[in-house]
């Protein structure tokens, strides 16, 4: 349900900087706290573009991955509201 309302929706990255380390994304937000995201988060982050919506997001993800489609729309959300809540998304 929450993923309905969120899926049209476009994610903007709101960091100062980033940097890839083997498969660790590295951010500095603009509080300058340093967060390492994973592999998958990284590819996250790099789709957030500002002009895909969440829905384009997770059609690539199925497509790269072999997983639920229900499970993926879970962990999205999950995930939207963690990289919001360390500042380094804004969902408009």
């Amino acid at each position: 349900m929450i993923f309905t309302w969120l899926k049209d929706k476009v994610l903007h990255c709101s960091f100062v900087k980033s940097r890839m380390e083997d498969n660790i994304l590295i951010i500095c937000t603009n509080d300058l706290v340093i967060y390492y995201l994973n592999s998958t988060a990284a590819l996250f982050i790099n789709l957030a573009d500002g002009k895909a919506t969440i829905n384009d997001i997770k059609n690539k993800f199925l497509e790269k991955y072999d997983v639920d489609e229900a499970e993926l729309e879970n962990d999205f959300v999950d995930m939207i509201r963690d990289l919001q809540w360390k500042k380094i998304l804004i969902l408009e």
